[in-house]
């Protein structure tokens, strides 16, 4: 990135939960739990979701029904095809991939070098920028992969834990960004057709170039992508009471959905002064309104108990 920060990311497969046994739950939400506490560092879990391109599958069966000769078997092709076409032109099919993006934020800390002040210092100067230039290059290099190295042991970890869990993780390479941020801006162009726009070729073209949309408006209630309009929801509270699988139906709403969950990992003794003091707080607001003899208020009582 341009702040120097490194990020990979693992394109991980899923794991149907309600199908489950109990006691499988039960197991599986452990080990997350035990991943995520293990992590000392942030990461972030996207939740991509685009409808299911099927007009090759039916271009194929298109093509299958031109190609037999038996009257029989071309007749039921062509009813299956119109089956299939119909099926999901009423019930929408999802295609749902999920990835986690692994950062690594390097700590830059200002060098100061001393100058040399005088007609002396300027023309040594001529010599020595040369030299320093060099030397910052080296330094650079040698930063940079130690920072990769850094980054690489957290992927490892991430992979370590999600393994444990039973998912599956493989890392993506370049074409394989390319391809999920030009999905990411271009949501009707991947609806329609499934491209491969990585293996294409750039012909002169950055990446920028590459992924961007053919047109964007910016408001301040939605972006509209080409003709698509699209909004962010930034959802920062839980419900009080989580049972297990509480947000599939979100995830598994048969829309153009991208959700992104970032998990950031708080020192314990920071987490419990910080609800030692929300507790003192509410308490107090409670006292003070029993000492003026106003009504309970049941807010903050159930504030005060959800704390404890």
């Amino acid at each position: 990135l341009k702040n120097g920060s490194l990020r990979k990311i693992l394109m991980v497969s899923g794991l149907n939960f309600d199908l489950k046994s109990e006691e499988e739950q039960g197991l599986i939400t452990f080990a997350y739990q035990n991943f995520l506490n293990s992590l000392d560092f942030s990461v972030q879990m996207f939740i991509h979701s685009r409808r299911l391109n099927i007009e090759d599958y039916l271009k194929r069966m298109e093509e299958r029904e031109a190609q037999e000769s038996n009257e029989l078997l071309k007749v039921q092709i062509a009813g299956y095809r119109d089956f299939v076409k119909s099926f999901v032109g009423q019930n929408p099919i999802m295609n749902k991939t999920f990835f986690v993006v692994v950062p690594f934020d390097p700590i830059q800390i200002p060098g100061a070098g001393a100058k040399t002040a005088g007609p002396l210092g300027n023309l040594l100067g001529i010599f020595q920028k040369k030299k320093a230039n060099q030397i910052a290059d080296q330094e650079k290099e040698r930063s940079f992969q130690q920072n990769v190295l850094q980054l690489n042991q957290r992927v490892d970890r991430v992979v370590g834990g999600l393994t444990a869990i039973g998912i599956q993780a493989a890392l993506l390479d370049d074409e394989a960004i390319i391809e999920l941020f030009y999905n990411l801006y271009n949501p009707e162009a991947m609806e329609k057709k499934g491209l491969e726009i990585a293996k294409q070729g750039f012909r002169g073209r950055n990446v920028t170039d590459v992924i961007a949309p053919s047109a964007m408006e910016m408001n301040s209630n939605f972006i509209k992508l080409g003709n698509k309009y699209v909004k962010s929801l930034f959802i920062f509270t839980y419900p009080r009471y989580l049972a297990t699988g509480w947000f599939s139906p979100i995830i598994n709403l048969p829309d153009l959905l991208d959700i992104s969950i970032f998990v950031h990992p708080v020192d314990t003794a920071l987490a419990l002064k910080n609800l030692r003091k929300k507790a003192a707080q509410v308490q107090a607001e409670l006292m003070e309104q029993e000492e003026k003899g106003m009504v309970r208020n049941p807010m903050l009582e159930t504030a005060f108990q959800d704390i404890e």
